[in-house]
């Protein structure tokens, strides 16, 4: 085949074998190919500046398209939760830890609360509030080695489904649906932040049930009897409450209220055996009342419902008893040498805790009937009374009532203040953490325009430059072809 020659007499050939039974073969001039496309340069110049601006055109529409539908502008925070059995999936009280209440009404509110914000963008607030937990590199290599093993052998199956990991670090993400502007998006996001951190110490540091009776006595709605049990019920409910604490943090000493528990403890106990010792007894000498019908039904209805709760417990506490004499410790044989042998009994847990269950029934059995006596001696002296309480003896009693429940009221406000800065300081100190505040991430913006825009337009200019070269390649081999039959 002749071929022409270049005036510089050089030539660049492309040869293209074709599968064929001839010797038959086609050759590419990619000088000529180059020629061709410069021949057609203006028109693709055209079609590489229509690229461009194509690519930005479409870059500018899918940012704002993510922009406005797709959440690509979020505040973003980090937080931290470190207690014991949060590497489980548990919560402070030992029930499955869910971090979704993060975004619950009642702490939403509270958070656009503190910031003036109406409460009536609660739920809008709160679909667009993302939680994703933060999952250790070293617990996904594990994850994923153990499901690569199951994928080639069955068997590891069940220990994959045994791998599990729930983490201690989470992104809080608020989405900005342009409700808010970008400065409040962040704030709202923080607000959001220390309002849980309330709701987790209100929830796993709850000491309000001090409160259950402080507020509820008054003169007009109960009897000096009737008033006499709620603060007895309230004084031993701090009381208890404070007994577990000092159990759990016999150490602790606040610095505000300059208390320890056992020192409430012991404060609280003089109050029951003095303030509360004198109300009683004046009270019940002088069987004092302001509706005696009344005051016996409430005597009658205290013995039925102590002597019900009575019954129930000697059934429990009989059959705790028949399980303790029909149960048998499994004895242990120790051979220490040939000639003697030494028996003694394995330790048994399930012995062991009926022992204590029986313990606790009979001493509650006790306590129970010297309530049931009490209000047998109390109901009994009510009825033998003839005469109709005096003002002064009301006036005394009310004094004494008033003067014991601004004690409780004050213990009350030391007990809740001791509590705050025991979990604050000491127990919960670490418990919940912000590791890193909202920061806000914008999605749309010129920088954010360009980088989307320069990939777009990149894959456009490919596509034109790839086209321009087939044409060029296409006009070379239609010409070579017509060459050849020429």
């Amino acid at each position: 085949m002749e071929k022409i020659i270049n005036d510089n007499g050089q030539k660049v050939i492309l040869e293209v074998h074709k599968e064929s039974t001839s010797d038959n073969s086609q050759y590419l001039d990619l000088i000529e190919v180059a020629r061709n496309m410069n021949r057609r340069k203006k028109l693709y110049f055209y079609l590489l500046i229509a690229a461009i601006i194509l690519g930005l055109a479409v870059g500018f529409i899918k940012v704002t398209i993510d922009h406005y539908f797709n959440h690509s502008s979020y505040a973003r925070a980090m937080i931290s939760f470190q207690y014991n059995g949060i590497e489980s999936g548990l919560d402070p009280n030992g029930a499955s830890f869910d971090i979704n209440k993060i975004k619950s009404p009642a702490v939403i509110q509270k958070a656009l609360s503190s910031l003036g914000i109406s409460s009536e963008y609660i739920e809008s607030v709160r679909s667009n509030i993302s939680v994703e937990g933060v999952i250790p590199e070293d617990a996904v290599e594990r994850i994923t080695v153990i499901n690569k093993m199951a994928e080639e052998d069955g068997q590891y199956y069940e220990q994959l489904l045994d791998v599990s990991y729930f983490p201690s670090q989470y992104i809080v993400y608020f989405y900005d649906d342009r409700t808010f502007s970008v400065g409040q998006v962040d704030q709202i996001l923080d607000a959001i932040l220390e309002s849980y951190k309330e709701y987790f110490f209100d929830t796993y540091a709850n000491n309000e049930a001090l409160t259950v009776t402080a507020g509820l006595l008054s003169g007009e709605d109960y009897d000096y009897s009737e008033s006499e049990d709620l603060l007895r019920t309230q004084l031993k409910l701090m009381k208890n409450f404070a007994e577990d604490k000092a159990a759990e943090a016999p150490d602790f000493r606040a610095s505000g209220t300059g208390l320890s528990y056992t020192d409430i403890v012991t404060s609280i106990g003089f109050i029951q055996n003095a303030d509360l010792a004198r109300l009683s007894s004046y009270v019940e000498s002088n069987s004092l009342t302001t509706d005696k019908a009344r005051q016996i039904e409430y005597y009658e209805h205290q013995i039925e419902e102590y002597t019900n709760n009575l019954s129930e417990l000697q059934v429990n506490l009989s059959n705790v008893t028949s399980a303790i004499n029909s149960y048998q410790k499994d004895p242990v044989i120790i051979v220490s040498n040939q000639d003697t042998t030494q028996e003694t009994e394995q330790t048994n847990e399930y012995y062991d805790k009926l022992i204590a269950q029986k313990l606790d029934l009979s001493t509650r059995i006790s306590e129970i009937n010297t309530e049931i006596n009490r209000y047998y001696t109390l109901m009994n002296k009510m009825q033998s009374r003839t005469t109709a309480a005096t003002e002064d003896e009301m006036q005394y009693a009310n004094t004494l009532i008033s003067n014991l429940q601004s004690k409780i009221s004050e213990w009350i406000d030391l007990i809740e203040e001791t509590t705050d800065e025991y979990y604050d300081t000491t127990k919960f100190s670490n418990a919940y953490q912000v590791l890193v505040p909202a920061q806000y991430f914008a999605g749309g913006g010129i920088v954010n325009i360009a980088k989307v825009s320069a990939k777009i337009i990149a894959v456009f200019v490919m596509i034109v430059v790839m086209i321009w070269v087939a044409d060029g390649v296409i006009t070379q081999m239609k010409e070579q072809k017509d060459y050849d039959i020429y």
